[in-house]
């Protein structure tokens, strides 16, 4: 049986409810006594932090493997800073924040470390010329573009990104680029740099798409434009496991925009609500229950009040509406290691019906294959995995989360099938 649910799912508090902020200010998830507060020792090593942390909350080293379900020899190697414990993934700092309870957020055992994959070797020279674009981007061959053609541009470019069809996409980037340069249009050079933004995220080529973006926040004629920019920015510092950097970015971005739901336009609650999304996933990730909660629950309430998925923006295939809220339950159970949970949350959810071929859904079925892999239905998972890699082989090859889900088959399977190799070839795991 599944462990009692940590991050349950279902009716949440509203807008009326605790403030994350407030949370942010306490200093951690659930610290609600003086005795359970934890200093933030990020100028000592890991090994320190979980021992100080487990020796004052009176754990044994057996209590700490089995409240964070790792094995009593990693606890043993990590103390004693074995080779094989440095850097470990922030999935495991998130299971050691769980086992030593309340108030230990993953950030504090983190100590300002993050948790990124750099881009491989050819995926750098396929966008070579985007980079050479951004830092001397030379000048428009002919007459200028228009409004109306960046405009044009952007929308077709946009049914690329939805197939997935970066490659062709890298060559097309560096003629937006001049072409919205030249144009007196703040709020489509705007679109055209965060477009650019996404993909250098999306293809994990974190600093120049960190420039990009910081770019386009600064072109935008209004802070709904702004937003979208923004939101790209939390997922690249989130992709990279900066969650404070993360949540921080997308907290102040959230009060900064909190529209009036009464008067608010779609773009404007979509823009909010998917803030509050990210502030979600990320506390999911820091261990903050809470947080995770409230977060969610403000989601929902500006999903409810649009009622449907819509996509309001011009630079990215993000989407928002109740069904991407729900999307973001399945991916906190399965991330908590709750897959019945997430499959049935999954299930009783609609199919997706606008884009479902987007980046955003795509990952969702990534979580019901890991939700499959942690309950060990190899079939169900296989599947998942192979229609995603059949219809996306230029998006799975860039996700670590699926090298993690094909990992983790491999690391419990006795023995494996042919299928399983070629998998694990394609998404080029390391063995």
């Amino acid at each position: 049986m599944d462990a009692v649910h940590e991050i349950p799912h279902g009716p949440t508090r509203t807008v009326g409810t605790k403030d994350p902020r407030t949370v942010a200010a306490a200093g951690g998830a659930d610290s609600s006594t003086p005795e359970d507060s934890v200093p933030d020792h990020t100028d000592r090593d890991l090994a320190d932090r979980v021992l100080a942390i487990r020796k004052r909350r009176r754990l044994s080293q057996l209590d700490l493997a089995g409240a964070s379900g790792l094995s009593l020899s990693y606890i043993t190697k990590l103390e004693n800073r074995d080779p094989s414990c440095r850097n470990p993934r922030l999935a495991t700092l998130r299971k050691l924040a769980k086992g030593l309870g309340s108030g230990v957020t993953t950030t504090i055992l983190q100590g300002g470390q993050g948790d990124a994959e750099p881009a491989d070797t050819a995926t750098l020279d396929i966008w070579e010329p985007v980079r050479h674009a951004l830092a001397a981007p030379p000048e428009a061959d002919g007459d200028p573009a228009t409004a109306a053609e960046v405009r044009a541009e952007l929308l077709r470019l946009q049914s690329e990104m939805a197939a997935h069809n970066y490659e062709a996409m890298a060559a097309d980037v560096p003629s937006l680029l001049r072409a919205s340069a030249a144009i007196d249009d703040r709020g489509l050079r705007s679109h055209s740099l965060g477009m650019v933004g996404w993909l250098l995220t999306q293809n994990r080529q974190w600093d120049d798409a960190a420039l990009v973006l910081d770019q386009a926040i600064e072109a935008a004629d209004d802070e709904t434009t702004a937003a979208a920019a923004v939101a790209t920015r939390v997922w690249g510092e989130l992709r990279q496991g900066h969650l404070d950097p993360a949540r921080a970015l997308a907290l102040e971005w959230a009060d900064r925009i909190e529209p009036k739901f009464s008067r608010a336009s779609l773009g404007q609650l979509a823009a909010w609500g998917r803030l509050w999304l990210f502030v979600a996933t990320i506390a999911v990730r820091d261990n903050r229950q809470h947080e995770y909660e409230d977060a969610i629950g403000l989601a929902r309430a500006a999903a409810s009040r649009i009622g449907r998925e819509v996509l309001t923006e011009a630079s990215t295939t993000r989407q928002f509406g109740p069904i991407t809220v729900e999307h973001v339950a399945v991916e906190a159970a399965a991330l908590t290691e709750q897959p019945r949970l997430a499959l049935t949350i999954a299930e009783r959810t609609p199919a997706a019906d606008l884009l479902p071929g987007a980046a955003g859904r795509l990952r969702h079925r990534l979580d019901v294959a890991n939700a499959h892999t942690q309950l060990g239905n190899w079939g169900d998972a296989m599947g998942e995995l192979n229609s995603l890699a059949a219809a996306a082989p230029e998006w799975i090859v860039q996700q670590r989360y699926s090298r993690d889900i094909v990992g983790a088959m491999i690391d419990r399977r006795r023995t494996l099938t042919e299928e399983m190799r070629e998998l694990a070839d394609l998404v080029h795991l390391e063995v």
